[in-house]
């Protein structure tokens, strides 16, 4: 832990001036809401598979001859799960002489200290919850770590976007053709625009299905200003209404979008989000050695989708947008 700037200021003692837990103060972290854009399944299994199959079509003009048409196909699908953790470690006694000894007891282990029970419900669930929002279920492109060394932030996944990215490459994911997102004056009517003619595009079979179409917190806003100069205050009387427009999609800002231009949208079951011990990210092995006190948990996670055939996305990745 760094808590220098504390001892610089108060000093390397504790005397009760009815300092508390009360006492500290966090800036809000964000939580794992883009959960929500997914299917959740809870498996065992590391790997989920399941196969697609199409047929031809077979309705032809009648004639006596026997002349058969129709191809059945089975092609493989699979959803990959990614395992995670969290690992961190302190000294308890670093803060008995200090001004947050109140977080200090004089129980002989560390681990029975008040410090713990603050340390993991302030700081250490939280941030698993942030890491995971902002670094990971988007951004992720899975790296495997070097042995002994702490991966870096968000290589412990294949994030959505590196999902789709990777299917738009393999040929499953046929982006619509759109083009960049507009900029500079009057782009916030305009993106309204772009964002109606993408619901005009997609696969006229899926127009009645509702869909959340997917993007950054930025877009969304972008989007709701669009909103009022396109149709007016008369007409947009509740900001919050995120319906398109003569279509079923409704526009679903994602914190793990950020810095994306990408809007995507397919079938609610058709984005799939497995887990297995998914709990763990709410519990931890507190483990004391000596007057050491280490912090362990672990889980799997892996996002993808089923049928990359029914995932609508524009053509534009990562370009900023202003």
């Amino acid at each position: 832990m760094e808590i220098a700037d504390i001892i610089t200021e108060h000093g390397a003692y504790y005397k009760d001036k009815g300092q508390n837990i009360a006492s500290l103060y966090s800036v809000a972290r964000r939580p794992l809401v883009s959960e929500a854009a997914f299917t959740p399944i809870v498996t065992d299994e590391t790997i989920w598979q399941a196969a697609k199959t199409s047929f031809d079509r077979i309705v032809q003009p009648f004639q006596k001859k026997f002349t058969p048409t129709g191809t059945l196909s089975v092609k493989p699908l699979e959803i990959r799960m990614f395992h995670q953790k969290a690992d961190t470690q302190e000294y308890p006694d670093d803060l008995e002489a200090t001004w947050l000894g109140f977080l200090s007891s004089d129980a002989v282990k560390r681990v029975d200290w008040p410090f713990i029970k603050w340390y993991l419900e302030t700081q250490f669930f939280p941030q698993i919850q942030q890491d995971i929002e902002l670094n990971e279920i988007g951004y992720g492109v899975y790296a495997a770590p070097a042995d002994g060394v702490a991966g870096p932030a968000g290589t412990s996944m294949n994030g959505i976007l590196t999902v789709i990215k990777n299917l738009i490459t393999a040929g499953k994911i046929a982006p619509i053709t759109m083009g960049a997102i507009p900029t500079g004056a009057g782009s916030d009517a305009l993106f309204v625009q772009y964002v109606e003619d993408f619901g005009d595009l997609i696969s006229k079979t899926y127009w009645n299905q509702p869909m959340d179409l997917n993007m950054s917190e930025t877009l969304v806003r972008k989007y709701q200003r669009g909103l009022l100069d396109v149709y007016g205050k008369n007409t947009v009387e509740n900001d919050q209404n995120l319906k398109v427009k003569y279509t079923n999609l409704t526009v679903a800002p994602l914190p793990s979008h950020q810095g994306a231009n990408r809007i995507w949208c397919t079938p609610k079951g058709n984005a799939i989000l497995l887990k297995k011990k998914t709990q763990n990210q709410k519990l931890v092995d507190v483990q004391g050695f000596e007057r050491l006190v280490k912090f362990l948990t672990d889980w799997y996670y892996g996002a993808g989708f089923i049928l990359g055939d029914i995932v609508f996305c524009n053509d534009i990745d990562k370009t900023p947008t202003t």
